[in-house]
């Protein structure tokens, strides 16, 4: 038996047929009613567990009152206007504001199509192509084409931001020459199924409202802070330099890449934005597809629609489209990884060497989106390509998987040896030291960032978080994915499956510091068992009993997303409005002095790192960062600093006291001692900055003299 034969799963499509009977159920009905017992226990049980980030006046909240909020009557006083199907089509209504969003559309189709012609080059090169449905070939040649286009910008953009219409040029010619190169127009019709037809019906909503829920303003601090902001600053300086006052931009930056893509495109950094917060919503229907077609080669075709129902209704899916997080690529990754793992295994076509090589190009895409891939894509796989090279007695599947990675990363880790002499910046200080870097600033970090305290309650309040406590989780992997174990042909795969599942939970729980998002690509993997579980017989009894978890599930899946919990979903809300308003809504004073002081102002931040939506120049710094002020005024007599300020062309100075505490709590960050009231108080006397102007209950507004 040679390599290509040594696969975990089902060997061949008529093995993997679904069992219609087990002897178990063939004597006794008993077992399937206990199981549809259990599964009504544990909807039970998610429904009327309360969410644990929605704080409520009134009580806690639960995904059970939501639900029944949903429609109009089912409680008392409930009106259609009231209820969460009546507002959701309230702001589904402003139709005439739709035509906004078509600039942003042009935009992001202009750089998909790119994407595609590249990945599909790729494909290609790699062999994979053959026997590819068209909607996973569009898929994968997306996954792996955004992996160049990220790469491409982030090399043409260090020595300098090209010009608008150079950048439109050359991705319409990648685009068509990538259109012609594939002959798309042989690859033959769709292949169509009336289950994939319904499923797709299910899913619409959720990829709708995800959609145009991407081109709304940001109102995540991460994404304002620096996924956003750090392209915008790139725009507008003109090229990609090193920037000392924010960490986080000199990690992995291939998704945020494609907003200052979409900026180029469209020659402005904020409608631009817009355009990169599409492209990283359209990652979740290509994880959907990946997922599917997975499923499908491991069991039925059935079992691949469902998969991909469970993944793209779950909420954490909606929330990863609307919120320009990395998490939503990175699982579009895992799931490349575990397609092309599968089918390369399954295929002639490609061989071992270039097969791998894929393997590494992906997990390099993977980490690409955030250093912590490394845990979920780059080692699991890269273990496997060290006892692929044992098997075969050749070296071949791990140097093809290095390369493949090395060729995504390399530009990335030279970037950080150039600017900070440390290729993994800000990690491993102790082995390779950082600009601007010092043993408290690396302190500093690891209580932030470091493991969490292991004991077996934390331990066992994580596992139930992931099974189903998480706002944004969905009941139906818990619901299905066991099941899998109860059809013999699925046994193995499953093993399999649970075997990564464990790896990617173990390693998130000891080695992370447990934010939720980091597990989150555990997600695709759990969707392909959850599938092959869903399908485990072809008992009617069996059908009924999934299809009234799938419309529980499902339903109350919808209405969560629905809500402002998942994510701002003014889905058809006028953007022009919403730029005013939404900096507004989540940080009046500071959008209040940008809104009112002259053009030619320049703005000193203190405490605050959540600066998109600014429009004025401003001078700030992340948490993690040398305070600005403290550089500019450490050692220097009042009047030395006030002509500092003066020669940076600083106008005012702006205090946030409110996060400046919330860093200095226990449970905070941390944050200078060098900023005190009784400082801003000296200064004050000693001319530098005029009287403090108070612009909110915890800030304040000075100018300097």
């Amino acid at each position: 038996m040679n390599n290509r034969e040594r696969v975990p799963g089902p060997p061949t499509a008529a093995a993997s047929a679904p069992v219609p009977h087990l002897g178990l159920m063939r004597r006794s009905g008993w077992p399937l009613i206990i199981l549809a017992l259990l599964e009504l226990g544990w909807l039970g049980w998610f429904l009327s567990e309360p969410l644990p980030n929605a704080p409520s006046p009134k009580g806690a909240i639960t995904r059970g009152i939501l639900l029944l909020d949903s429609f109009p009557g089912l409680v008392p006083g409930v009106t259609f206007h009231d209820s969460l199907l009546g507002k959701a089509v309230e702001e589904m209504s402003h139709l005439e504001n739709l035509p906004q969003r078509l600039p942003i559309v042009a935009a992001a189709a202009l750089a998909v199509l790119a994407a595609i012609g590249i990945g599909d080059w790729l494909l290609r090169k790699f062999r994979m192509e053959a026997t590819c449905e068209v909607a996973t070939r569009l898929a994968i040649d997306y996954a792996l084409g955004t992996v160049v286009l990220g790469l491409a910008t982030m090399i043409v953009g260090r020595f300098a931001v090209p010009n608008t219409w150079l950048v439109r040029l050359a991705l319409v010619v990648v685009g068509v020459a990538g259109a012609y190169g594939s002959k798309f127009w042989r690859w033959g019709r769709p292949r169509f199924e009336p289950g994939a037809a319904i499923a797709a019906a299910v899913v619409s909503p959720f990829v709708v409202l995800m959609l145009l829920g991407s081109m709304l303003p940001a109102i995540d601090f991460d994404v304002l802070s620096y996924h956003l902001q750090g392209p915008k600053e790139y725009y507008q300086a003109g090229r990609i330099a090193f920037l000392p006052h924010n960490v986080y931009t000199n990690m992995p930056f291939g998704v945020e890449m494609l907003h200052l893509l979409g900026m180029e495109i469209l020659g402005d950094w904020w409608w631009g934005g817009l355009v990169g917060q599409l492209l990283v919503a359209l990652y979740a229907p290509c994880a959907a597809v990946l997922i599917a077609s997975t499923a499908s080669r491991l069991g039925t075709w059935r079992a691949g629609c469902l998969a991909a129902l469970i993944y793209v209704s779950t909420p954490w899916i909606y929330r990863l489209g609307v919120i320009a997080y990395v998490e939503g690529p990175l699982n579009c990754y895992q799931a490349a990884l575990l397609w092309a793992f599968v089918k390369g295994r399954r295929s002639p076509e490609p061989s071992p060497t270039r097969l791998w090589a894929m393997l590494g190009f992906l997990a390099g895409g993977a980490m690409a989106c955030k250093y912590t891939a490394i845990l979920p894509s780059v080692i699991p796989f890269g273990v496997i390509s060290v006892v692929e090279a044992w098997r075969g007695r050749s070296a071949r599947p791990v140097v093809a998987f290095i390369l493949g990675w090395a060729v995504v990363m390399s530009p990335w880790m030279i970037k950080n040896v150039v600017d900070t002499g440390n290729p993994v910046y800000p990690l491993a200080y102790p082995v390779f030291g950082g600009r601007d870097w010092t043993e408290a600033r690396e302190l500093q970090w690891s209580r932030a960032h470091g493991p969490r305290p292991i004991t077996w309650p934390l331990f066992r309040y994580s596992l139930i978080e992931v099974a189903g406590r998480s706002d944004w989780q969905s009941p139906l992997y818990a619901a299905f994915a066991p099941l899998a174990f109860l059809n013999p042909r699925f046994r193995r795969v499953s093993a399999w499956l649970a075997i990564y599942l464990a790896w990617m939970f173990v390693s998130w729980w000891f080695l992370t510091h447990r934010l939720d998002r980091f597990w989150l690509p555990m997600l695709p993997a759990a969707a392909v068992m959850a599938g092959l579980g869903a399908d485990w017989t072809k008992s009617l009894a069996w059908r009924f009993v999934r299809a009234g978890v799938l419309a529980l599930a499902v339903a109350t899946n919808l209405a969560f997303v629905s809500t402002a919990l998942s994510g701002l979903n003014e889905w058809t809300g006028d953007l022009e409005f919403l730029r005013n308003d939404i900096p507004r809504r989540l940080n009046g004073p500071l959008a209040a002095i940008d809104a009112n002081l002259p053009p030619n102002a320049k703005i000193l931040l203190i405490g605050q790192a959540a600066v998109f939506h600014v429009r004025h120049p401003v001078l700030y710094n992340t948490v993690f960062n040398p305070e600005t002020v403290e550089t500019l005024a450490a050692g220097k007599t009042p009047e030395e600093f006030r002509r500092t300020l003066l020669d940076r062309k600083i106008t005012h100075v702006y205090v946030d006291w409110k996060e400046i505490r919330r860093h200095r709590d226990p449970a905070g960050y941390g944050f200078t001692d060098f900023v005190t009231p009784a400082r801003f108080a000296e200064w004050v006397a000693s001319g530098i900055l005029g009287r403090p102007m108070p612009i909110g209950m915890d800030q304040d507004l000075y100018e300097v003299r």
